[in-house]
């Protein structure tokens, strides 16, 4: 009898081992996924609302000048995304592009246009200034969403809903930001873009930036 108590308590014990491997083999494939998740995440949170305050802050800037800034100046504006991002990077150029063309980093491009609303011609893109420049070697620069210097009419796409007056000048700054998580690369990789439209708080910056830099 002692004997079939020994036995059967090994066997019990065995079983309570066996069950305590499987749960915890159990609890690494069901929870390293979600951990993982849960940390890119808040990962992605921390980098959009850094994009969101890069896109707000150059908008602002921009809008508060009585004239239309310098290409020097509007150059001086933007690269305070590089200080806004931290400790993201916002350095479009970092690392070598992939076959695709995206970059194995967090890059950033933004984009400053000044929209006219002409009483017979509709609106009118007065002038866009990029960062980096267009046609910068190794970094792929995005189109902008509101047209090209120039535009007119139809050709000039403001977001759903915003109607602007005759004489009406705006400014619209895009930020484009390609995320990349920390380790679900595959699934969570995504361009982040934000597009803010001021108008100008002193005076129409309808003329185009010193310094030939659209």
């Amino acid at each position: 009898m002692k004997k079939f108590a020994t036995k059967f308590s090994l066997s019990a014990s065995r079983r309570k081992g066996v069950a305590a491997v499987e749960f915890s083999l159990t609890l690494a494939i069901l929870w390293a996924p979600l951990l993982l998740c849960i940390i890119d995440g808040t990962y992605f949170m921390l980098v959009n609302a850094k994009v969101d305050r890069t896109a707000y802050t150059i908008n602002d800037i921009v809008t508060q000048y009585p004239s239309t800034p310098s290409c020097t100046t509007l150059g001086d504006i933007v690269r305070a995304a590089d200080k806004l991002m931290e400790p993201f990077s916002f350095n479009p150029t970092l690392g070598e592009p992939r076959a695709d063309g995206s970059f194995p980093t967090a890059t950033g491009y933004i984009i400053v246009t000044s929209v006219y609303q002409d009483a017979t011609q509709g609106p009118i893109i007065e002038w866009q200034y990029n960062y980096p420049p267009k046609d910068t070697v190794g970094v792929a620069t995005p189109e902008s969403a509101v047209g090209e210097p120039g535009d007119t009419g139809a050709s000039v796409t403001l977001p759903a809903g915003l109607t602007l007056n005759d004489n009406d000048n705006v400014i619209v700054t895009e930020v484009h930001f390609a995320f990349r998580p920390l380790f679900l690369d595959q699934f969570l990789a995504r361009d982040l873009y934000r597009e803010v439209i001021y108008k100008p708080r002193l005076k129409e910056l309808l003329a185009t930036p010193a310094g030939g830099c659209t």
